[in-house]
């Protein structure tokens, strides 16, 4: 299926963590006249490129990249957020005559971006800190009492998650899925979704191998900063992957052998998370081994 010469039409590119969909997004862009945008709920946060695995600027080169490192780590981006930002920048995009290609591993913020915003009345950011630092354990069996519908779909120690859903209904006094199960309006264009999933042994090898390459970049000493500077693990863009261990590591309860070995197997349970959604609920129109093979087939279009 070839790709439309219609501009309104946005390229998707989605697939696990460390399944080249960075250097893909790149090469298309340059292919298509393109510009990317972010989709990835880590490298939408400042101060941390190395430890979300954010383009570099020679990879970037001339190639416009849009909503990556903007938002301090302590402040929450939620799926409807994001969304609306990402429509604004494939509105300017277009009005460039340019190709909006959308790229990231966020599930939900694609969802939310393909499928409309749900009106959900917007919630003061402070109201979740009446639920920070309780345990996660605590903050979902509360969720299940008053809203079982979204935490059957969460898991239990999605603490970012689970914490939004008690938010929303403390303050509104209606369970979040109430609210998301309002038909949104999609916006006015076509999606092209593209799916990377490689191999399970070849994604996992490149887990690992990918962690090796950030700890060579300074990723260490990039969370020490953070650290050093007051930033919690309580905080949003300090629960991605890998953060906990290292913030372990400086404190001296994990060896750096065991930090670097529970990071790498997070990070694997995490892709298979990914790829799971990929199958069940993301519908590709197209879905490569590799990055490779997607920069090919856009090369032919």
């Amino acid at each position: 299926m070839a790709l439309s010469g219609a501009l309104a039409e946005v390229l998707v590119i989605f697939g696990p963590t460390a399944s080249g969909k960075t250097g893909a997004s790149i090469e298309a862009a340059k292919l298509l006249g393109g510009e990317v945008i972010n989709a990835d709920s880590r490298q939408i946060y400042s101060r941390m490129p190395i430890l979300s695995a954010a383009p570099t600027a020679a990879e970037k080169g001339d190639v416009p990249h849009h909503l990556f490192e903007m938002v301090d780590p302590a402040e929450r981006v939620s799926a409807g957020r994001w969304a609306e930002m990402a429509l604004q920048k494939i509105e300017e995009v277009l009005a460039r005559g340019k190709r909006p290609i959308v790229v990231g591993g966020t599930g939900l913020y694609l969802r939310t971006l393909m499928e409309g915003i749900s009106e959900i009345p917007p919630v003061p950011e402070e109201m979740e800190a009446l639920f920070r630092g309780r345990p996660v354990e605590e903050l979902y069996e509360e969720l299940l009492a008053v809203d079982p519908n979204l935490a059957a779909k969460l898991h239990a120690t999605d603490t970012q998650r689970i914490t939004r859903g008690l938010v929303v209904h403390h303050h509104t006094g209606t369970p979040l899925s109430a609210w998301q199960a309002v038909p949104a309006k999609a916006p006015p264009y076509t999606f092209r979704r593209l799916a990377i999933s490689p191999e399970r042994d070849e994604l996992y090898a490149r887990i690992e191998k990918r962690w090796g390459l950030m700890v060579d970049a300074g990723m260490i000493a990039e969370v020490e900063a953070l650290k050093n500077d007051g930033y919690t693990l309580a905080m949003p863009g300090l629960q991605g992957l890998g953060a906990e261990e290292i913030y372990d590591f400086l404190d001296g309860v994990l060896s750096w052998e065991e930090a670097s070995r529970s990071a790498v197997q997070g990070t694997r349970h995490y892709a298979k998370r990914q790829v799971t959604w990929l199958r069940n609920t993301y519908g590709a129109e197209e879905t490569f081994e590799n990055a490779g093979a997607l920069v090919a087939w856009v090369r032919e279009c």
